[in-house]
């Protein structure tokens, strides 16, 4: 006796066409006795004769076609199926819709190749003040030493010279004199150095936005102790200031390299991750209406990550530096999380 569709029937005889293209496109074997059963409920339906022996042997076959075609499911087949068109501010876009696998993975590839960038312009300025850092040292140790040789070859010729000229000195002591100049011309070129590698430490810091304004010496020999004495001094008045512009670019450097690139880098391999992810999904046909959110969620706890090893001092006990760790724990978040689970439950259980 015929009877009325079920809405639950109603939908899955709409799908049925789109799970058997699927099916033969994708298949190689396709149970002929399903598409035969299938059919057949199809034109019940058409016929008004649909009744209970036709939904029983329908939905048995129906559930073959699903098992047949799993992982794919009528959600996945139909999301890539459904076009969305390009939102009206996006008017530089082509007018042609796309499918929402192919919109969500092109926005997770603008993302990521954002994210990219930053990351590769935040390491270039970490690398590039750490590595200034670690010259202006240098010549700050062969300034302090250069420094103390001429205070020491000074203090033996105040008793002779005084105030005088270099030139009144005896010839024994022309010597002396004759290495003082050499080791200020020595230390000129000390803090010749220094100062446009601090400029350009200043400069990268603040994004260009800030200069340290330096005049460079005439490099004019001294004629008189007194000089001698000034020109050291300078040299101490100058090692201050390169200091105290070397303490806060540490302080900046430190928040950068410790802190927000271990972040962008969570959060750009979380991204690599999930496009990786939806492109397999394309491949094979799994991504669902579901998908975006999950990929989402995916990023955020990738940034998480990059936040507990840059702030919560993870990689105190590990050779790795906080960046590759966030590295590696923003493509990889489910051990991260796995082992905060783990350390959780030692907690409820102590």
């Amino acid at each position: 006796m015929a009877r009325v569709q079920t809405a639950s029937e109603s939908e899955a005889l709409k799908n049925c066409g789109v799970l058997l293209r699927f099916a033969t496109e994708n298949i190689k074997d396709v149970p002929q006795a399903t598409v035969a059963t299938i059919s057949a409920a199809l034109d019940a339906d058409q016929a008004n004769a649909w009744d209970q022996k036709v939904a029983t042997e329908f939905w048995l076959a129906y559930n073959s076609l699903c098992s047949l075609i799993k992982p794919a499911t009528v959600d996945t087949i139909t999301a890539n199926l459904r076009e969305i068109p390009s939102p009206k501010w996006a008017f530089w876009r082509k007018a042609q819709p796309l499918p929402l696998s192919k919109r969500i993975a092109s926005r997770y590839i603008v993302v990521l190749m954002s994210l990219l960038c930053i990351a590769v312009a935040l390491g270039f300025l970490v690398s590039s003040v750490t590595r200034l850092n670690t010259e202006i040292e240098k010549l700050i140790g062969s300034g302090n030493e250069l420094a103390e040789k001429i205070v020491t070859e000074v203090d033996g010729l105040v008793p002779i010279l005084g105030d005088k000229q270099f030139s009144a000195a005896a010839a024994n002591e022309q010597k002396t004199i004759s290495l003082i100049q050499n080791q200020l011309q020595e230390l000129y070129y000390a803090i010749d150095q220094m100062l446009p590698k601090n400029q350009a430490m200043v400069s990268l810091m603040s994004f260009g936005l800030s200069k340290y304004n330096y005049e460079p010496g005439d490099l004019k020999p001294v004629e008189k102790l007194p000089d001698v004495r000034e020109s050291v001094r300078v040299y101490y008045l100058t090692r201050r200031d390169v200091v105290t512009y070397q303490l806060n670019s540490s302080i900046s450097l430190g928040v950068i390299g410790s802190s927000i690139l271990p972040i962008i880098l969570g959060l750009m391999c979380a991204c690599a991750y999930v496009v990786r992810l939806i492109s397999d999904q394309i491949k094979e046909s799994t991504f669902s209406t579901t998908s975006p959110i999950r990929h989402l969620v995916r990023v955020a706890l990738g940034g998480l990550a990059g936040v507990a090893i840059g702030f919560g001092g993870v990689a105190n006990g590990v050779s790795l530096s906080p960046s590759a760790l966030a590295f590696i724990a923003g493509y990889a978040v489910e051990p991260v999380f796995a082992t905060f689970d783990s350390i959780a439950d030692k907690f409820r259980r102590g």
